[in-house]
Order: structure tokens, then sequence, then C-alpha cells
């Protein structure tokens, strides 16, 4: 029988270990860290799926075409147009299968893609999510909690601020699961019925070979004999291989522990391929002193919260720098401008400032609104006072909030057009008078820092469609295959929308698993 070794326990390495295992192959997956999931547990568990098939109770047309003109206008920097056009072609009969294959069922969320005015962008519902559903207590225990959801919500729910606390009370009385670990559960069960043996605690120290074929990972002084399908994440926490590669500052990961570049080392010492080196999935964190995750610091994605009325961030000069609106990767992207004159990236200490208003009415990371202000959360009477705790030019910033309150008073933004977009205008609040801009002219006023920070990296080995990794010769290491953040991404700098992560890696993780089982 076919041996397939799975090396990594996330949506990636989860799909290709279903896959293979449904195909009738003995599959064994190995995870270093003591729990399931990788940082698609940590995460909302979106899949951004064009032309799905619940978009048309929903009001949206779509089709593959639509998608594949999308992610043309979205083309920049180290693209593969090939499996570009197939993560296209393959979405919607992808999605489909993870409902036949596992328990999971979508639903969509009304999400806008990250640049909907692009031709063939939608407005919403290309991304899906699990529905939530119930697990054993011993399968909940099994999956890495996520130390920024306290509850059971949906991203739906959050995204359209319609739920039900009772309901939420309930899901969580009935041991109910929501967003990324919901989507795990039902990977990790669907794999285990048909077969596959999943360790945890386990790491690969290298790749076992014959005549540069991969026919197994050795663990310690032991080998595992197999086919082996790389998808144990990126390398964001391993700070050599962040400097060495990286197009601008990164510090701070949001992702999982143990994103230390194994898979790209492996993958390296067998010959590979690498492509979009320079990229990750960008974004704006900030970390609360004390906060942890495996003992590794804990960085919190800043999502909505830059596009909350009474808002604005500025750089380490007091400057307004970007649209803060945008969807994060634009945002994080934009925090590694570089100013030649001063021979500094000026944009990677920035501030999220904002008034006694926004304090009022909006939550913030760990933040609830109408709490305590905690003693990591700089506070002041006035704007010349914040300027001095926070270490920016007085002038600067004091002049930066009256041209914003100025905009805001008009209601646009020309400086950077925030809030001229179907998508910012869905994040900010659809209550206020202008859904993303409002003055910042109430005391006291506060200043929360932000870091350059990344999901997780987006370069590895390049793979062909059937996510075999490709040699530098050109031609393909016959027994690995990468997916997920192990492998290239195909979309260079493009990310299209909420679950543009998730969604092409699994297309990529199912046809890695089909052919490594073959």
């Amino acid at each position: 029988m076919t041996s397939v070794v799975v090396v990594g326990s996330g949506a990636a390495g989860m799909t290709a270990a279903v896959a293979a295992a449904q195909a009738g192959v003995e599959v064994t997956v190995v995870e270093r860290a003591p729990v399931l999931g990788g940082t698609t547990a940590l995460s909302g568990g979106l899949a951004w799926m064009p032309a799905n098939r619940l978009m048309a109770a929903e009001g949206v047309d779509d089709s593959p075409a639509e998608a594949g003109k999308y992610l043309r206008a979205l083309r920049l920097g180290d693209v593969d147009d090939e499996l570009v056009d197939y993560f296209a072609e393959q979405a919607p009969a992808v999605a489909d299968w993870m409902e036949s294959a596992t328990k999971l069922r979508w639903q969509t969320v009304p999400y806008p893609d990250y640049h909907p005015e692009l031709p063939g962008g939608k407005p919403g519902h290309r991304p899906l999510e699990p529905q939530p559903r119930e697990v054993s207590p011993e399968l909940d225990q099994r999956i890495r909690t996520a130390p920024n959801v306290s509850a059971p919500i949906t991203y739906r729910e959050l995204a359209t601020g319609e739920f039900d606390r009772n309901e939420i009370t309930a899901r969580s009385r009935q041991g109910m699961i929501t967003m990324g670990r919901s989507m795990i559960a039902s990977l990790v069960e669907a794999a285990e019925a048909a077969g596959a043996m999943i360790h945890v605690g386990t790491g690969v120290d290298g790749l076992a070979q014959s005549g540069g074929t991969v026919n197994g990972v050795r663990i310690g002084d032991e080998v595992l004999p197999g086919r082996v399908i790389l998808a144990s994440g990126g390398f964001e926490r391993d700070l050599a291989l962040v400097q060495a590669f990286l197009r601008g500052p990164m510090t701070g990961p949001v992702g999982a522990p143990g994103m230390d570049g194994t898979a790209l080392r492996l993958a390296l010492a067998m010959g590979a391929e690498l492509g979009n080196m320079a990229e990750a999935w960008w974004c704006p964190a900030m970390t609360v002193p004390g906060e942890e995750i495996d003992g590794q610091p804990f960085h919190r994605l800043v999502l909505t919260e830059r596009a909350r009325p009474r808002s604005l961030m500025v750089d380490s000069r007091g400057r307004r720098f970007t649209n803060e609106a945008r969807n994060y990767n634009d945002v994080g992207r934009a925090m590694h401008a570089f100013d030649p004159t001063g021979f500094q990236h000026p944009a990677s200490t920035s501030w999220l400032v904002f008034d006694a208003g926004y304090r009022r009415r909006y939550h913030l990371g760990p933040l609830r609104r109408g709490g305590s202000d905690p003693e990591w959360l700089h506070r002041a009477d006035s704007l010349a006072e914040l300027a001095t705790a926070i270490d920016v030019d007085s002038e600067e910033l004091a002049a930066t909030v009256a041209r914003f309150n100025q905009l805001a008073a008009a209601g646009d933004d020309p400086d950077f057009g925030r809030g001229r977009s179907i998508y910012d205008r869905f994040v900010g609040d659809s209550a206020a008078p202008h859904p993303t801009l409002g003055p910042v002219d109430e005391p006291p006023f506060y200043a929360v820092r932000l870091h350059p920070g990344c999901l997780g990296t987006k370069g590895g080995p390049h793979t062909h469609v059937n996510g075999q990794v490709r040699h530098q010769d050109g031609g393909p290491i016959k027994g690995l295959y990468a997916a997920g953040n192990a492998a290239a991404s195909p979309l260079g700098a493009a990310y299209p929308g909420a679950g543009g992560t998730i969604g092409p890696l699994l297309v990529a993780a199912r046809a890695a698993g089909i052919a490594a089982a073959s």
C-alpha cells in the first residue's frame, strides 16, 4: 500500500490528509505542537471561495471566469498564473467536496472583496465559514484554543453585528465551536474516520530520500516511510529568516507558534525552487504586555477597529500614511514605507489614536468599551500631552488631527480615500453618521501602538498544480509535495478577500493529497 506522511495539522495538512486517506492509502499526520490546528485554529476559519453555490441565494451572481478576471486585476509580484487559474476553476467544486467529505457545513459571510471596485470584484458572499457545530469534549481538547475568542460566535455574526446572546450562551452549554476550530474539528474527524493516524508532539528532523526521490521523514533515528506533504506553515517566527527574506519590517506575527521555517528548510535540502519569498499575509498588530501563546508573545490582529469613526493612524512622525479602513493586508504593507531622507521605516512604529467618544462606543482588542483603562493604554488630556507620551512631534500630531477632523466634517477623505470603497464602509460603523469618518476631538485622547505584523508568510517552494514541489532544475521532486503557507503562494502580493489564505490552500491541499495518494 502507498503511504503518505503529512507534516502539519492546520487546514492545509488536514485537508491533504482527508483527500489522501479517502483515496485509500495509509496516511500519517505528524504535528510538532501538543495540539492540532495550527494558525487555522486561531483564525476566523473563512475560506474565500468564489462562485460557491450559496452565493445565488444571497443574490450575488458569480463564475470562475469573473473570479479569474478579479484575480488578474490584482496581479502584482511573483504570481503563478497557472495555479491562480486552477484555483478560480476548482474553488466551487472544492467547497462542495468539503461538505461531502466531512461534517463541515458552510454559510456565507457578506464581506465584500478587498478591492470590490476592480473588474470581477464582488460586494459580498465569496467568503464561506463553517457553521457552528457540536464536538465531543475529547476532540475539543485536542484542538488549539484561540486566546482572542471567548465565545462560540460566528464570523458572520461579528461582521454584521447581528447575534443573539442567548443563542451564543446555548452553544457554549452544548459544547459547540465555531470559526477555524470548527473547520479543524471536521477535518480531523474525517481524516481519522478514513483511517489516518495523527500524532502530536512529533517533530520532523529531516527527509528520507533515495536517488533524489523523497520516501519518508526522519524522526530522531527512525524513518516514517511514505510520500511527504509539507504543510507545517511558514517562517514568520524565525527572526533570521524574516530578516533574510521579507520585504519590510515584521515584528508582530499573529499566527501560531512553531512557524519557524521547518518546511522551508526541508524543501531547500532537496533543492527546491523558491517563490514569493518577500511576501506575507500582512497586517497591523497590537501587543498586550503579558499575553502569551505557548510561551511566546501573543500578537493581536487589528481589523475593524481601525475603520471606526473618531480614530486615525499615525506613524512615528505623527503623520497619517494610509487609508486606515482598508483591508489589513494592504494597511500592513503600507507600514513598510521607506523614508530615504531619514533612512527609516517611519510607520514600523505606528499608533492608533482615538478619543473619548471612540473609547465609549467601541471595543479594541481586549479593551471593552466603558471599561477601565489599563496601564499599557496611553491616555492624555490633550493631544500635546499624548504626543509626548508616545514620542511623536506634537505640532505634527496636532496638524494631522486638525486636517483629519476637517475631512471628517466634510465627509470625504481626498488624502487617502477612506470611506470611498464598499469595503471601507462595510467594516466601519453603519450606525454612525458616517461609517468610518468622525472627528477626533473629545478629550481624553488615547493611543495604542501598532506593529507591522503578518498572519503568516507566503514564500516557500514552488509547486505544480498537483502540489508537487519543483526542483531548481525545473522538474518535480519525486515524492515531495507542499501546500498552504509551507508553499509559495501563487497570488504574489495579492489578498483577494476575507479567507484569501484558506480558500486557495484548500484547493491546493486537496490536489496534493490526491496526487500523493495516486
